[in-house]
């Protein structure tokens, strides 16, 4: 079964590919020791292949020999396998992260003023839940009072606010003028492409209430 990473992205500057591995070094959580080619993160995170490829890439973690260890500890009646699994479960730092309560945007006069207003999201990486946040709890993205930077990815959209409703084409078909419901469709879908459950959170395409 694959793993998955505490960021989406990683800069070329984050990782280091095409690592190789010939044993007594690392393994899989399950107790499995890996050889092959590896890389790792600046979040000292290390996974199996040379770069991360979904679906494939497994967490790897620091080499312990159990066969070596029951047959020196394992007639005193402690299970090492339970209790290796235990101390790597402890290493797991896990940020304590407030979870924000959903915002509803408003407009202001400035962004009347230019025809669209910017929406601020946060996506959840480990089960895609998304929920939208005030200017201030985006800000918030990353410290002590707001979401973990890590489970979170945050981004903004660009929301029409004045305009016609529909596009208004001319006689050859080309957008004469756009439309908020069907530019707000389409920014929507190009950001859906990043962030999949954006098309199930936003149901509506229409300005937002000022």
């Amino acid at each position: 079964m694959a793993d998955s990473r505490r960021r989406l992205y990683y800069s070329k500057g984050q990782t280091t590919h095409g690592l190789n591995t010939k044993g007594g070094e690392w393994m899989f959580t399950d107790n499995v020791e890996y050889i092959g080619q590896y890389h790792k993160y600046i979040t000292d995170e290390v996974f199996s292949e040379a770069s991360f490829v979904t679906g494939i890439s497994r967490i790897l973690i620091p080499y312990v020999d159990l066969e070596d260890k029951l047959s020196k500890f394992g007639d005193i009646g402690i299970n090492i396998v339970s209790k290796f699994e235990y101390d790597v479960i402890k290493q797991i730092t896990v940020t304590p992260s407030r979870f924000a309560n959903p915002s509803t945007a408003t407009a202001t006069n400035k962004d009347r003023k230019i025809g669209y207003m910017l929406r601020y999201f946060a996506y959840k990486v480990n089960d895609g839940n998304i929920t939208e946040l005030s200017k201030v709890s985006y800000s918030e993205v990353g410290s002590k009072d707001g979401l973990d930077e890590y489970l979170w990815k945050k981004f903004t959209i660009k929301w029409k606010i004045t305009g016609p409703e529909f596009d208004v084409m001319d006689s050859q078909n080309n957008i004469k003028e756009s439309g908020i419901i069907d530019t707000n469709r389409r920014t929507v879908d190009l950001h859906s492409e990043d962030y999949p459950t954006l098309k199930s959170y936003i149901t509506g395409y229409t300005a937002v209430t000022f």
